[in-house]
């Protein structure tokens, strides 16, 4: 794959939402290729079927000490502060977004979510998809001038799977040779399959993995120096630190961040200079604030978007993105009662999924896969259970719980959605079971999911990059890290293999048709919705729109006529 000469910016501008204008929701999606990835792996977010912004890290920073001066040329945007200014030791969207603004990766998405040439100029996908090599771009440095090489980039990656101290996304390089035996300490970093000679990477895999060149967008894979500080592990900016990507972070206090355009980056100083980064509001409204022109582009809730769009001042700067996400529900299928796929079948035919999504929110998209629309090879079949009252009681009834007796004591456990109440309502209506509600603060909650998860459970999954194998692989094959109900199924993991040894787009997309009736079957997961953002834009801000994945690239943002 050659240099498309596709560069971070200037950016076209971007189109407001239309009053009175039917909705779409629908991503273009250019690139068709093979499999990975657990949150960068998609990255995790709350449940947030209500459309409130993402949960911010709980961190204690350092006492503000009131806005810096800008110059003319600068931007004030909503954002949230990286929990860790580490990309290897993040796992959540909102840090993600946030350390892709200062950490470059090899390849990136652009505003069409297509695979586009970042740190590497170029790749070469051979050995029918099991091998990969990038060519990286020519007089690439890091912003104290030090030159990017391939072994900053295997380096880098390794870091990832260090089993001293793994990636919560270490299943991003899961498909490397060796790589799995190095993260879980049978093996060593000697033995993963990246190897680095100058300005070239040769990643080879223990089965096709054509998906990789997508893959290598992830901020996870961001390509950092060797010298990168410990304190960079917490969410306190270390003194001048390095970076890669488009803006060096100047400063950091309890309510902002300040980011400098790097001289070096390799698609040139971006257009704006300087980017405030505004990561907390002081409790007030974002419409508010944004009314008060004190911020440039802001993400507001679904609600109030639902007015502001008939607004004659407002309605124009009204953005909305399509996002590669999905909510859904999971059970943790290594203990009773959900180890029997009969309990599973039973809650997925008591509740009218689609009718709950569509009450809460009549715009809303009901999910009919775990993967989004706009994702190429997802097909066009619908994967969603559907309701059937008595097939529900009966097939608790098979279970050993006939009319819900002797049913054991289930807690559904969020960090808090729209949903939940309803799903225990019409549970113990329809099959006669009691499903108790417990909601989490974020954090807590997504630690709970890595150590312990609850019984039944909810996540909002963002796409790291566009492909299948983003969200079932990922989320649902067998020793996936990101598996958090620990499902187990031959017959699903023999699809998902098959997906990954062809590069023949029909017969990928009958692979995963495959895994996903196994899924319809079994019910490791319901999915429930597909997501999208609101944010307001100020007039003349250009490139103001979220990918697919959910991060605005402060990059491509341009102010007409300046």
């Amino acid at each position: 794959m050659l240099d498309s000469g596709w560069m971070a910016g200037p950016p076209a501008p971007a189109p407001p939402t239309r009053r009175n204008t039917p909705l779409i929701l629908g991503v273009a999606i250019a690139l068709i290729v093979a499999v990975a990835v657990a949150g960068a792996l998609g990255f995790r977010s709350a449940a947030n079927p209500g459309g409130t912004t993402r949960p911010r890290a709980t961190s204690t920073l350092r006492p503000g000490s009131g806005t810096p001066n800008l110059g003319e040329n600068h931007v004030v945007v909503s954002g949230q502060a990286p929990g860790r200014w580490d990309p290897a030791l993040v796992g959540d969207a909102g840090s993600a977004g946030a350390l892709s603004q200062v950490f470059e990766s090899l390849t990136a998405l652009d505003a069409a979510n297509r695979v586009q040439p970042a740190l590497a100029a170029s790749w070469d996908v051979t050995d029918a998809g099991r091998r990969v090599t990038f060519q990286l771009r020519d007089g690439i440095a890091f912003s104290d001038g030090r030159p990017i090489t391939g072994d900053d980039v295997r380096r880098s990656w390794l870091r990832v799977l260090d089993p001293q101290r793994p990636s919560p996304l270490a299943s991003l390089l899961g498909d490397i040779q060796g790589a799995n035996e190095y993260l879980s300490g049978s093996g060593s970093a000697a033995d993963v399959g990246i190897d680095a000679t100058g300005a070239q990477v040769v990643v080879r895999f223990r089965r096709p993995a054509a998906y990789f060149v997508s893959a290598a967008s992830s901020p996870t894979l961001a390509v950092v120096p060797a010298d990168l500080p410990e304190s960079a592990s917490g969410p306190l900016l270390p003194e001048n630190l390095v970076v890669s990507g488009a803006y060096v972070p100047e400063s950091q206090t309890d309510t902002e961040i300040l980011l400098r355009a790097n001289p070096r980056y390799w698609a040139g100083r971006a257009p704006i200079e300087q980017v405030l980064v505004k990561t907390s509001l002081d409790d007030r409204s974002p419409v508010d604030v944004f009314q008060a022109n004190e911020i440039d582009y802001v993400p507001i809730a679904r609600d109030d978007a639902a007015w502001i769009k008939y607004q004659r001042d407002l309605g124009p700067q009204l953005r909305r993105s399509s996002s590669l996400s999905v909510i859904y529900y999971g059970f943790t299928t290594t203990k009773p009662p959900f180890d029997s796929a009969d309990v599973r079948r039973a809650f997925a035919m008591a509740v009218d999924w689609d009718r709950l999504v569509r009450l809460d929110d009549p715009e809303a998209i009901p999910a009919t896969s775990l993967v989004p629309l706009g994702i190429e090879g997802r097909g066009s079949e619908d994967f969603s259970p559907k309701p059937d009252l008595e097939g529900a009681r009966a097939a608790l009834a098979a279970a050993g719980y006939p009319n819900g007796k002797g049913f054991p004591d289930v807690t559904l456990v969020s960090s808090g959605g729209s949903y939940e109440e309803a799903v225990a309502s019409e549970l113990e209506q329809v099959l006669g079971i009691h499903l108790s509600v417990e909601v989490m603060p974020f954090a807590d909650y997504s630690s709970r999911l890595d150590s312990d998860p609850p019984q039944m459970w909810t996540l909002d999954w963002i796409a790291d990059y566009p492909h299948p194998q983003d969200f079932l692989g990922l989320l649902l094959e067998t020793g996936s890290r990101s598996n958090v109900g620990e499902w187990s199924n031959p017959e699903f993991d023999a699809a998902i293999d098959r997906a990954a040894a062809t590069d023949d787009p029909v017969a990928q997309e009958a692979a995963y048709s495959d895994a996903q009736r196994v899924v319809r079957d079994q019910v490791p997961v319901i999915p429930l919705r597909y997501g999208d953002s609101w944010a307001l834009s100020r007039d003349g801000l250009l490139g103001a729109a979220e990918t697919g994945v959910g991060f605005l690239r402060y990059a491509s943002l341009a102010w007409d006529g300046r």
